[in-house]
This record gives structure tokens, C-alpha cells and sequence, in this order.
């Protein structure tokens, strides 16, 4: 999946210096150091580093598992929306390494500048990015349609880069999306049904849905979940209220839920 048009990757640097002396960002699980590709198609370019803090360390190999998972699925879903979109609408979704420098484990991507949050999973949709808006929140809509309904790719972040020579190469590069699925299958930060509905009873269809005909969506929608533009993760033993036929609702502070910042504006 790493070689999708898709895909935005390291390439073929699969070295990095990381500048532990220049924090890029820090979230609630995660400090994100910046980097310097050595060596390989990105030699000198930025990159990002991204650690678990000492005390959650434990959780890195199932995150590190379930993040690969989520951005191979959601590639495979740009791909789709690439072949739909007006070509200065086409979305990159990053995919990251693990690199271990001595005991330490960081998920290396490349730098994303002028960074900007459209969406979370938890039913959170920005109101202040206009048309570049719209546009995330139908791909997320589309992810439903395409899918038959099993779930949706959600908590859109990253920046939408143009090109003001070649219009067709202007694009939106995306990274740290999550999925929503009917079946909670892609870790921590899948809501399960409730973050499908809570997305659908915020979302409001626009320009950019509908391409190709008519785009499902369910028929009755509701809030499950505080709305926040962090991204919301539920613990895996509460994952049994996510279930649409479980009316628990989520309140600000509930326990279940954990919410992790953006790492930085990157």
C-alpha cells in the first residue's frame, strides 16, 4: 500500500536525525520531536518524529499496529475519491515507518506545514475552512457510500497544498486519520457506529457530495459524544457501548473516553 498514488511516504529515506532538542507539538500520549531525512529521495527534506511519553510506552505496538491498519484502509478509499474528484481535489493520506534509535520507538512522516483540523471522530466538523471543508467532509461521506455503509474515515488533519502552476498537482495531504467502523476494527480511535452517527448528524451534504449519483447516508442520526476537535479514543473494555442498540450517550469527563490533541500544527 506504501507504493499507492495515494500514499504520501517516506520513500526511500529510511534514515532520519532527530532534533530531540526541537519539539514540534505534544499531546496528551505523544511528544512529536522534528527531523531531518538523511540519505534517499527525501535527503535533507523535514520530517516528523512521533513518541510515545515513558509512561504509556506500553501502548505502542497496538497503536503502531491499528495506525498502519487505518492508513492503508483510508488509502485505499482515497484512491477511489482521486478517480471521482476534479483533479485539484485529490487526497494523499501519510503513511509513516516505525524507526527504533536506541530504546526509543518514533513513527517517522513527512513534515506537513500550515497545518489545519476539518474534521474529528467524534462528530466535530469545522465551520472555518470554507470549500477545502466541504470537500473533507464529503470524502468522509464517500467513505460511508463506498463502503456500503460499514464505516467512515474521519478526523481529516493535515493542510491542502496548491500548486499555482499546474492546478492538477494542487492537493490535500492528510495524516493521523482514523476510521469508524460498524465492527470497531481499527483501534482505539474507532467509535464504532456512535462515531458514524455522530458524524452524519453534524454533517450537512454540500457541492461535493452526490458525484456519480446518489451517496447513502442514514436516514436518523444523533450526538453520541461531547464534540471536540481532539481526537477522541474509548478504551477497548468499554468498546461494547459503541453498539447503536446500547442508547448510552458519552458526557464531557466520561471515563471511557480518552482525547488526545493534534501533535502540532506540522
Amino acid at each position: 500500500m506504501s507504493h499507492s498514488s495515494a500514499a504520501r511516504t517516506n520513500l526511500t529515506s529510511n534514515r532520519v536525525r532527530i532534533h530531540r532538542d526541537e519539539i514540534a507539538g505534544e499531546g496528551a500520549f505523544r511528544t512529536a520531536y522534528n527531523g531531518t531525512y538523511i540519505g534517499g529521495n527525501r535527503n535533507n527534506q523535514e520530517a516528523i518524529a512521533k513518541c510515545f511519553k515513558s509512561q504509556y510506552h506500553g501502548l505502542e505496538s497496538d497503536f503502531f499496529a491499528a495506525d498502519f491498519k487505518v492508513a492503508d484502509k483510508a488509502i485505499q478509499y482515497a484512491e477511489d475519491w482521486n478517480d471521482i474528484c476534479d483533479s485539484d481535489e485529490t487526497i494523499l493520506i501519510t503513511r509513516g515507518d516505525v524507526h527504533t534509535i536506541g530504546q526509543r520507538k518514533y513513527l517517522v512522516e513527512p513534515l506537513i506545514r500550515n497545518f489545519t483540523k476539518f474534521t474529528s471522530n467524534n462528530g466535530w466538523i469545522s465551520d472555518e475552512e470554507g470549500w477545502s471543508g466541504e470537500a473533507m467532509e464529503a470524502f468522509s461521506h464517500y467513505t460511508y457510500h463506498r463502503s456500503g455503509g460499514n464505516l467512515i474515515v474521519c478526523d481529516l488533519q493535515g493542510r491542502y497544498k496548491p500548486n499555482r502552476f499546474t492546478r492538477s498537482k494542487s492537493r490535500f495531504e492528510l495524516t493521523d486519520v482514523a476510521i469508524c467502523s460498524r465492527r470497531c476494527m481499527y483501534g482505539p480511535t474507532d467509535l464504532g457506529e456512535k462515531g458514524i452517527d455522530s458524524f452524519f448528524s453534524s454533517h450537512v451534504c454540500n457541492q461535493f457530495c452526490g458525484v456519480g449519483g446518489h451517496w447513502a447516508r442514514p436516514k436518523r442520526t444523533r450526538q453520541w459524544f461531547p464534540q471536540s476537535s481532539s481526537t477522541s479514543m474509548m478504551r477497548s473494555s468499554q468498546a461494547h457501548l459503541l453498539n447503536l442498540n446500547n442508547r448510552s450517550t458519552f458526557q464531557p469527563g466520561y471515563g471511557g473516553i480518552l482525547e488526545e490533541d493534534s501533535d502540532c500544527d506540522y
